[in-house]
């Protein structure tokens, strides 16, 4: 097949992307098909008309949610991963949380606060949250202008951070300590497959956007170690998650411990796709080597209705 890798676009996690569509790219040219790397710039929908398949390995704004999706299905090019629906409600934290609660997966209590909030609206999230508390935008991703407040004068900092984006929201929960956990969910063969939880342990102060991006920065075990009772939930919880929010093809979850077990922090639709990244280590732990997870992933575009001709 031509393949088109879409790559890069507005978002602040361009760079990001590059480094999975060139390696997703490798991986698609040594299973045979031609694949060529397409940049979401301007007019970028012209170009990828053209191809058989879309391969999304974009990050971030547009890539993620649900908009190029949405692009795609009106242009009536196959594309991978998940929908226009499962793309939006992962990519807004709060509405994913809202989700998880309506199916009862265990989720932590949140607020949402936007810039220039008051000393008044940011004391009231202390007193029904407490602290520390941990800020982050509520739709992007790499843990991008995110960061811990034990004091309101740190939520107001964080809110007012200049960043290369300006976020227009953010989501505040409770700080919950631990390392993060992490289940990929593949569809193989018409079949939803947990893999093994990976474990990433940050060498700063969380798992921020420098220990996602450089390996000198985190550490990674794959599997994770947990009882065989914790391992089964994640990844039973993993399934539901991606059930719950109708995904396809690929996820990830991720998830920290609670004082009663794992917590669902968010859904990703578009996992970062670098022979170092976390899928791929996953994947690897499962039995399926780079070139087939990718595979897997191409299959997902496969038998998507076109509704324009």
């Amino acid at each position: 097949m031509r393949i088109g890798v879409i790559v890069g676009g507005p978002s602040p996690e361009r760079d990001g992307s590059y480094l999975s569509g060139e390696a997703a790219q490798k991986a698609l040219t040594s299973l045979g098909h031609t694949a060529d790397l397409v940049d979401m710039s301007d007019g970028f929908w012209r170009s990828i008309s053209q191809y058989d398949v879309a391969f999304i390995a974009g990050h971030g704004w547009y890539a993620e949610d649900g908009k190029l999706q949405g692009l795609l299905e009106i242009l009536g090019v196959p594309y991978t991963g998940s929908g226009v629906l499962a793309s939006a409600v992962g990519m807004h934290k709060p509405t994913f949380k809202m989700l998880m609660r309506s199916h009862k997966v265990p989720t932590a209590p949140w607020a949402v606060l936007r810039p220039g909030s008051s000393a008044a609206e940011i004391a009231t999230v202390i007193e029904e949250l407490g602290l520390p508390l941990f800020v982050k935008p509520s739709s992007s991703g790499e843990s991008l202008a995110a960061g811990i407040a034990r004091s309101s004068d740190d939520v107001a900092q964080l809110l007012g951070a200049v960043e290369e984006f300006a976020p227009q929201e953010y989501i505040v929960e409770p700080l919950l300590q631990g390392n993060t956990l992490t289940v990929g969910v593949l569809e193989i063969d018409g079949r939803l497959e947990a893999l093994p939880a990976l474990e990433a342990i940050a060498h700063n102060e969380f798992y921020d956007s420098q220990a996602k991006s450089d390996p000198h920065f985190r550490t990674y075990r794959c599997p994770a170690p947990l009882t065989p009772e914790v391992a089964d939930t994640i990844k039973d919880l993993a399934v539901k998650v991606f059930r719950a929010c109708e995904c396809r093809g690929v996820a990830r979850v991720d998830f920290m411990m609670g004082q009663d077990g794992p917590v669902v922090l968010e859904v990703n639709t578009v996992p970062g796709l670098t022979h170092q990244g976390n899928l791929a280590a996953m994947a690897q732990a499962f039995g399926l080597d780079y070139q087939r997870m990718i595979d897997v992933i191409l299959s997902s575009a496969t038998g998507r209705p076109a509704y324009c001709p």
